[in-house]
Parts: C-alpha cells; sequence; structure tokens
C-alpha cells in the first residue's frame, strides 16, 4: 500500500491536535477543579447540575428571608420584654393610687411618673429595625404611632360615639363639665373646663346651633341631638377628660415571608393588637384589651384626684398587660419555627451541595495523573511526527 507524503502529514497533524486537544481538556478540568466546565462535556450531567442550582438559590432565598424575619421577630421580643417592665412599674404605681391614702397633689405626682411609662411604651411601639417599623404591619417605612388626643369618660352620661372629632393638642388633660341642661346643637349651654385637675376653671358658652366646645388649645365636637345635663362635681351630670392618647397609623396586616417552599410566617407584628389605643382612620379606641387608653385613662383620673376611676383602670391594666405577655409568646413561637426552618434548610444545602460538587467537581490528584499522561502522548507524537516528516528518499540515497 502507498502512503503518500500528504497522507503522512494529515494524520501526524490530526494526532497532534487530538492529543492537544486531550491536554487542553484536562489542564481546564485542572484549573477550575471542575470535570464540567460545559454543556458538551456530559449533557446529562450538566442538566443535574442545573437542577440543582436552582434549587440551591431557592434554598438561600428562604433561608436570607428566615434570617431577615429572625431579626425583626428578636428585635420584637426585646423591645416586648422592656414593654412588659414599664407596665408592671406602671401596675405597682395605679395599686398605690388606688387605695385612698394619697391625697390629690400626690396623685398628681404620679400621674406624671405613668407619664414616663405612656411615653417609654409609645418609643418602643415605635422600634425600628433600620427605618423599618417593627410594629406597624405592611407599613415599614412609618411609625406604628403618634401622639392624637382621646377622651375618658368620669361616668355614663356620654358615651364614645358622641363625640364627632377630637382636634387641636392636650398637653395638659382638660376636664370639662356641663352647667346646662339642654341638647347639643340646639339649646345654649355653659360649660366650664379645667387644665390644672379641678383648681381653677374656665367658663365658657356653647351657642345656639354649635357643637362644638372650645377649650384651650383643643376643640371638641359632640354629636347634635346628644343631651347633657348639669354636672355637680361628685361625678353626677355630663363631664369628661381629654386627654393625651396615641393612635395607631400603621397597618392592620402584618408583613409575611416566606421561609420554605410551603412556610409562610410573618416578620412584623400589628402594633393596635398588642399596645391598643386609638384608630387613626376612625378616632375610635380598640376594643378589648388597650394598653395605651388604659394608662391614658388612669393618669387621667390621677390628674383629678379620682382614686375610684384608678381603681376601676387597674383591672383593666392587669388584663393589658397579660396581653402584651400572649402576644410576646406568639412572637417567641414565630422566632422558633423561623429557627427550626432554618435549621431544616441549612442541612437540605448542605446535602444539595454536596450532590452538586459529586456532579462537576473533578478529582484533583486523577486529573493531575492523566494530564501529565495527556503531556507526554503529546509530547511523543510532537516528537514522532516531526522525525517522519523530516524524513525523504534523498536519506536513503
Amino acid at each position: 500500500m502507498r502512503i503518500s507524503t500528504s497522507q503522512i502529514f494529515s494524520q501526524s497533524l490530526r494526532q497532534m491536535n487530538s492529543s492537544l486537544s486531550d491536554v487542553t481538556e484536562l489542564n481546564m478540568m485542572n484549573s477550575s477543579q471542575k470535570k464540567i466546565n460545559r454543556p458538551s462535556d456530559d449533557p446529562n450531567g450538566m442538566g443535574k447540575i442545573m437542577e440543582l442550582d436552582s434549587y440551591n438559590q431557592s434554598l438561600s432565598g428562604y433561608l436570607d428571608n428566615g434570617s431577615v424575619a429572625d431579626s425583626y421577630l428578636s428585635l420584637a421580643d426585646q423591645s416586648l420584654v422592656l414593654a412588659s417592665e414599664n407596665i408592671s412599674a406602671a401596675l405597682e404605681t395605679a395599686e398605690q393610687a388606688s387605695t385612698e391614702t394619697y391625697t390629690t397633689t400626690q396623685l398628681r405626682m404620679m400621674a406624671e411618673e405613668m407619664e414616663s411609662y405612656l411615653d417609654s411604651l409609645l418609643t418602643i411601639s415605635n422600634t425600628q429595625m433600620g427605618t423599618s417599623s417593627v410594629f406597624a404591619g405592611t407599613d415599614l417605612e412609618s411609625n406604628a404611632y403618634e401622639a392624637a388626643i382621646g377622651v375618658t369618660l368620669t361616668n355614663d352620661s356620654l358615651t364614645t360615639s358622641d363625640f364627632v372629632a377630637l382636634t387641636g393638642e392636650a398637653d395638659e388633660s382638660v376636664y370639662v363639665r356641663f352647667d346646662s341642661d339642654g341638647t347639643i346643637g340646639t339649646d345654649e349651654l355653659i360649660y366650664h373646663y379645667s387644665t390644672d385637675g379641678g383648681d381653677s376653671w374656665t367658663f365658657a358658652t356653647l351657642v345656639a346651633g354649635d357643637a362644638t366646645l372650645a377649650l384651650g388649645t383643643c376643640q371638641v365636637e359632640l354629636t347634635a341631638g346628644t343631651a347633657v345635663t348639669t354636672a355637680d362635681g361628685d361625678g353626677n351630670g355630663t363631664e369628661f377628660i381629654v386627654r393625651r392618647a396615641m393612635a395607631y397609623t400603621g397597618s392592620d396586616e402584618a408583613m409575611s415571608v416566606n421561609i420554605s417552599e410551603n412556610t409562610e410566617i410573618d416578620m412584623t407584628t400589628v402594633g393596635s393588637s398588642i399596645f391598643g389605643g386609638i384608630s387613626s382612620s376612625t378616632g375610635e379606641p380598640y376594643s378589648g384589651q388597650n394598653l395605651f387608653e388604659t394608662i391614658s385613662d388612669c393618669i387621667a383620673f390621677m390628674e383629678i384626684g379620682d382614686h375610684d376611676g384608678v381603681a376601676a383602670c387597674l383591672e383593666k391594666l392587669g388584663d393589658a398587660h397579660e396581653s402584651v405577655e400572649a402576644q410576646a409568646a406568639n412572637i417567641g413561637a414565630r422566632e422558633n419555627k423561623v429557627s427550626y426552618t432554618q435549621q431544616s434548610l441549612s442541612l437540605v444545602q448542605e446535602i444539595t451541595n454536596s450532590s452538586i460538587s459529586r456532579e462537576e467537581d473533578a478529582d484533583a490528584a486523577q486529573i493531575l495523573v492523566e494530564l501529565e499522561q495527556a503531556s507526554y502522548v503529546y509530547e511523543a507524537v510532537l516528537t514522532s511526527s516531526s522525525r517522519i516528516m523530516n524524513m525523504s528518499l534523498l536519506d536513503y540515497i
């Protein structure tokens, strides 16, 4: 069989390219430490790797969500511990004030102490994680509560539904009493109010057809048609106290995140379910155990020296404390749920990473051996090809 020079060249070149390709492929594996660097290396293996990598990324997303949720819940938990301490101190002060062994002056001093607890609880209710509110539900960018005006009813002559609007500011509680019998919006009525707990009074007239009482720095609009009677100073007749209140400005729905494929958790909390207060949209106090309103009522009764009023707030304050503790327990349960889920997902992620490694990672020692062999073969091909290509018929003449 005759072998031409062109055949020799073609065969030599093919062998050199093949050997060089093996060296290049093994060198790439050695550099990347991966046996699959492109789909053509192993289409089936690359498909498994892509599927496992996609699953691994979803696990990372759930783990990130869980980490964020845990931070919010942990901060809320710590905040409610401080809130509970403040409520306990407020309960002690209220118990002392309800015993009728203290003078009106002493009760007013206790009211100042209760104000400090109220301010502290307001700060706690507006706790933020960075710039995001913890107790404002889905309204992360706003405070959960802001200062407002509320009303304390000293008897059953009026109800909260009789008040249409309270505007202005009430840095000091305003004690209001009517001096006339009649109907709001129909009759001319005389009333007087005090901003120092009843030590001094300012008299004013509500003209016929008007329903808004002017009380210095604030105004109270009553429902037209409401019947009022003369207050005698002993708790009878129409009277009430306008005082500070806390209005909930957050959302009524918590911010939820997925911490696993089938698990969703509330990472924020609806503040009104813990602290109560009044609704910023309706102006009405929240029903149930209302911490802010109970403390505000207690302060108002202390300022006018009403021991019985303070005593009436005592049980409500205890119930509100229990409600806060229950909410703290709920937050703790959510923390535990996040923690257990995180542990499970971390274990699954470790297994997934191991599976990906088995599919794509190269055996470093084996690669080095094969690379050495391939390099030796390539050098041998180059040497033999060089010798053959240099041979000619003249070498034998």
